[in-house]
């Protein structure tokens, strides 16, 4: 257990850990209300992390049953894994972006045989070989989150949530996730960034289902970082990693790696008609693709899809009629 780290501005952070996850742990911010605290985040569910975050509140003289509420930035089972314990231990809402709802239920609805099989159909849709799809099939599969961690509260862009003596502004930034938000803290002039902006991470961004689906997970993302670039703001505070001091040129870099990317696939193409299989073994990652593990290739070609998405958007590539799996090539 550590001690929670005073920001200044009347900000905590509590580091929630999770040593099963590369990530190490969840930052989770804690800041005075009405009737109490209230989170940005919770952090995963485990007694390790229960036990970083009551540990967390105690070392700055509060107790988890003074939470009134939890803010998410997201649906993640990293983010929002322990809400269920939170709201047992205090009565306190529970409140996520509307968009990220439907997603929380699907996560934590039982990944049972049913569930599998239809990841292992996505896979072949996608042109992913028997082999990968038997070993992705062989893996233990469970729910991340389970169902008494649901919000009970719906939040919307701009809608401002009470504090002691000045309000949390929602600020809606899809992306990452469908649902995801980052919350502005005016007087402070900084902004909780969850998992949308991150000082040395490149956040995930993915929709990997199969025929690619309408969203187009990475043009929300870009339009996300555009719209966050904007608004001036000096300080960011994710959910890992260090505080970001320069939030809008952040922004700008995570924006210039993603078109570097585009135009690196666009490039791997050549004259090739090639699969969404094809198209993540062809990008950049940071090792090479017959290293990774079966949930990694998953995560892999979600990143994928969502950048192959975004070329056929821009009309630089096109999906060819009647392939089987559906193959692609640049126009």
């Amino acid at each position: 257990m550590s001690d929670a780290l005073a920001i200044g501005d009347g900000i905590f952070q509590i580091t929630v850990p999770m040593s099963h996850n590369p990530l190490g742990s969840t930052l989770i911010y804690a800041m005075e209300s009405p009737n109490g605290i209230v989170l940005v985040d919770a952090g995963w569910d485990g007694d390790e992390g229960w036990d970083g975050l009551t540990g967390g509140l105690e070392s700055v003289g509060h107790s988890i049953s003074e939470v009134e509420g939890v803010v998410l930035t997201h649906f993640h089972p990293d983010h929002t894994g322990l809400c269920g314990r939170v709201r047992e231990a205090s009565g306190a809402w529970i409140a996520m972006h509307q968009a990220d709802h439907e997603m929380f239920r699907l996560m934590s609805s039982p990944h049972d045989e049913a569930w599998v099989t239809e990841q292992v159909q996505n896979l072949a849709n996608a042109g992913a070989p028997a082999d990968a799809r038997d070993a992705f099939a062989a893996l233990g599969h469970s729910a991340p989150a389970g169902p008494q961690s649901a919000p009970d509260r719906t939040l919307a862009d701009g809608e401002l949530i009470k504090l002691a003596g000045r309000d949390l502004k929602v600020v809606f930034t899809p992306g990452h996730t469908p649902g995801h938000a980052c919350f502005y803290l005016e007087d402070a002039d900084v902004m909780f960034t969850g998992d949308h902006v991150l000082q040395k991470t490149t956040p995930h961004v993915g929709n990997f289902t199969y025929p690619l689906e309408e969203r187009d997970a990475l043009a929300e993302f870009l339009g996300s970082l555009d719209h966050v670039q904007s608004m001036g703001i000096t300080r960011g505070l994710g959910a890992h990693g260090t505080p970001i001091t320069d939030l809008p040129g952040r922004a700008k870099e995570l924006i210039a790696h993603h078109e570097e990317r585009l135009e690196h696939l666009y490039d791997a193409f050549g004259d090739d008609e090639i699969t969404l299989w094809e198209v993540a073994q062809r990008m950049k990652w940071y090792r090479p693709w017959g290293e990774f593990h079966p949930l990694a290739q998953n995560m892999a070609m979600s990143e994928a899809a969502a950048h192959l998405r975004h070329l056929v958007a821009r009309g630089k590539v096109v999906q060819l009629p009647g392939t089987e799996p559906a193959r692609f090539a640049r126009r």
